[in-house]
C-alpha cells in the first residue's frame, strides 16, 4: 500500500465509525401494540325514537416505537333503528340494523413510561362503508333508500383512553372515542357519534420484529 493513501483510509474509516454511532443514537425500540375494543356507540342530533344506541367491535395492531404508534384498526358498527317510528315508510319492518365496516389508519401519542398506566390520544381517518335497509327514498328520513348495498362515506375519528396495567404486556382498556362520517355516498349530511368503550391492549416486548429499528 502506498504511503499517501494511508491518511485518506484512516480519514474514510474515521467517517464510517461516526455514521455508524450517529445511526445508533438515532435508533429507537420498536415493538408491537395491539388491541381489541367493545363500544356503544351513540348518534348525535337525531330521534331518539328511532335511532337507539349501537353495539361495535374494533380490533387494531401497530408499530410501537415508544410515544408514538403507528396503527390500523378494522372495526364493525351495528345500530338499531325503528323503522316503525320513521315518517312516511309504507311499509316499516321493526328494527333494521345500520351497519358500518370500517378501515382506520391512525396515529397513537401515548406516555410509555408509567408503570401501571398507559395514557394515550389517538387520530385516524376511517374508510367506511354503511348499508341499511331499502325503505324508499320518499319518506323524509336521511337512513331511507332505495338500495340496501353497502356504500362508501369518509370519516374521523379520535379517542382519548387509559390502559390500565394488568400482567406483564395486558392492558385493560378504557375510554372515549368521538367520530364522524362524511356525506360521501351514503348519508345526506355529516353524521357525528360518541362512543364509550372497553378493551385489552396488548404491548409486546422491544425487539418483537427482530431488532431496533430507525
Amino acid at each position: 500500500m502506498q504511503p499517501r493513501f494511508t491518511p485518506f483510509l484512516l480519514a474514510l474509516a474515521l467517517l464510517s465509525l461516526a455514521a455508524s454511532a450517529s445511526a445508533q443514537d438515532r435508533r429507537v425500540e420498536l415493538r408491537f401494540q395491539g388491541g381489541v375494543e367493545l363500544g356503544v356507540p351513540i348518534f348525535l342530533n337525531v330521534d331518539r325514537d328511532i335511532v337507539k344506541p349501537g353495539l361495535s367491535f374494533t380490533g387494531w395492531g401497530g408499530f410501537d416505537i415508544g410515544w408514538v404508534v403507528f396503527d390500523f384498526g378494522l372495526g364493525l358498527q351495528w345500530t338499531g333503528i325503528d323503522t316503525n317510528k320513521i315518517p312516511m315508510v309504507v311499509q316499516p319492518s321493526g328494527f333494521e340494523p345500520l351497519i358500518r365496516w370500517s378501515f382506520s389508519p391512525g396515529v397513537r401519542f401515548q406516555v410509555p413510561n408509567i408503570e401501571a398506566v398507559l395514557p394515550y390520544v389517538t387520530g385516524a381517518f376511517d374508510a367506511n362503508l354503511w348499508s341499511f335497509a331499502a325503505l324508499g327514498s320518499g319518506c323524509g328520513w336521511y337512513y331511507c333508500r332505495d338500495d340496501s348495498r353497502a356504500q362508501f362515506a369518509p370519516g374521523f375519528s379520535g379517542k382519548a383512553g387509559l390502559g390500565i396495567h394488568l400482567k406483564n404486556a395486558m392492558y385493560l382498556d378504557v375510554g372515549f372515542q368521538y367520530s364522524m362520517s362524511g356525506k360521501g355516498d351514503f348519508f345526506d349530511r355529516t353524521q357525528w357519534w360518541v362512543e364509550p368503550f372497553v378493551g385489552f391492549i396488548y404491548r409486546g416486548d422491544s425487539d418483537r420484529f427482530g431488532g431496533v429499528g430507525y
